[in-house]
């Protein structure tokens, strides 16, 4: 952890901010506390301490990240929210700013969004080629709805965002509507929502369907109404791709018909939900392989099934800062919509069900895909299990 001291509040959060981008981190937090400032980046979904700073410095740095956020710099009783853009190294970024009172100061947290979208190419998205199939299959339906879900942080707008840069051709037009746009994509018309403004993802939604699009991308279907407008979008020569928050695939109508949408139109509408999950990666710069013993399989709730198999760990080393992993990959589940569960959802609906038929017909869960990355070398054993007992509680 490196200390930056004698140095003005203004350098300081440039050089933590620069250094942030330089190390590929998506969040910083800046914390004051008793014993001075931490600060800490996110990478990768974890968080890791990098600098340190006198606890005076801290006020200087809430009146500089305020100014750069566009806030009131004399308030610090209560919350402030703002935002800037920066260009580094021949790339615009986005930063959004939280600002919170706390104790010993105010804590700062910067989300960097970045406009270079080169990291989420579609395959480079973590799908095993029987899943990239049904994903590209649905991609080519001139309408319907794709769905992506899990829980927040779990990649659903990185798959979206892989999903139109396969999809932005010269001969379609695209229109996005998201709260952030996290990434500018060049020959999208994107749409932020503001509700502030009056600009919901509702009437964003009801307006853009009258722009004439051929696909259009929901960031997230929160209500009934942005549900009732997508779906009446798929029904009407639209390709409509979106997010939703549920566990599993085989969930995600039940979700929409607690919203309070038909079982015919959903039967009608949808023609792909994957569900997904963010994991880390194991190094492949220090990976060795070793055999699953007994033991091991029992300590990281796996299948006896998987005794004997070659599996890999990593011991660290210098290119994944000694922990054994590096970069994150998606983990999913694939419901393709066919006859069989368009049936099912209906007239006959159950979660239960639905995951049989996904069985059936051969489509791995996200444990058992989990399980094949395992052997591919791609994840942990301790990952594979922690996703297998995830999914055993909420099925």
């Amino acid at each position: 952890m490196e200390e930056i001291r004698n140095v003005s509040a203004d350098r300081a959060l440039g050089k933590m901010i620069q250094q942030a981008v330089q190390d590929g981190a998506s969040d910083v937090h800046i914390e004051p506390g008793r014993e001075g400032v931490r600060v800490r980046f996110r990478k990768d979904g974890l968080l890791y301490s990098r600098f340190h700073l006198p606890l005076s410095m801290a006020p200087g740095l809430s009146v500089r990240a305020k100014v750069l956020g566009r806030m009131n710099v004399g308030e610090s009783r209560i919350p402030q929210d703002g935002s800037y853009t920066e260009t580094i190294r021949d790339v615009a970024y986005d930063f959004r700013i939280s600002i919170l009172p706390s104790m010993y100061g105010e804590t700062i947290v910067i989300r960097i969004l970045s406009g270079h979208v080169a990291f989420i190419e579609n395959n480079e998205l973590g799908m095993l080629p029987e899943q990239k199939e049904l994903f590209h299959r649905a991609l080519k339906k001139k309408q319907g709805m794709i769905l992506t879900t899990g829980p927040t942080g779990s990649g659903k707008t990185s798959t979206l965002y892989a999903a139109l840069k396969l999809l932005n051709q010269e001969d379609v037009s695209i229109i996005s509507i998201e709260d952030p746009v996290e990434y500018r994509l060049p020959g999208v018309t994107q749409i932020q929502v503001n509700e502030k403004a009056g600009m919901t993802f509702a009437e964003g939604l009801r307006s853009l369907v009258r722009q004439d699009p051929d696909i259009v991308m929901i960031g997230e279907i929160r209500d009934k109404e942005t549900a009732d407008i997508a779906i009446h979008a798929a029904l009407t020569g639209h390709l409509v791709l979106s997010t939703l928050h549920t566990n599993g695939a085989a969930s995600a109508p039940l979700r929409l018909m607690d919203m309070g949408i038909p079982p015919y139109l959903l039967s009608a509408s949808l023609s792909l939900v994957m569900a997904q999950r963010l994991v880390r990666k194991i190094c492949p710069y220090c990976k060795k392989e070793m055999v699953l013993t007994e033991e091991m399989a029992r300590q990281q709730e796996l299948p006896i099934s998987c005794v004997g198999k070659t599996v890999y760990e990593a011991a660290g080393c210098s290119h994944c800062q000694e922990s054994g992993l590096l970069g994150r990959t998606g983990v999913f589940e694939m419901l393709a919509i066919g006859k069989e569960e368009r049936e099912l959802i209906h007239h006959h609906f159950s979660v239960d069900r639905l995951r049989e038929a996904m069985k059936r017909k051969g489509r791995r869960t996200m444990g058992e895909t989990a399980l094949v990355m395992m052997e591919q070398g791609w994840i942990s054993p301790a990952s594979a299990g922690q996703l297998l007992a995830g999914e055993a509680s909420w099925i």
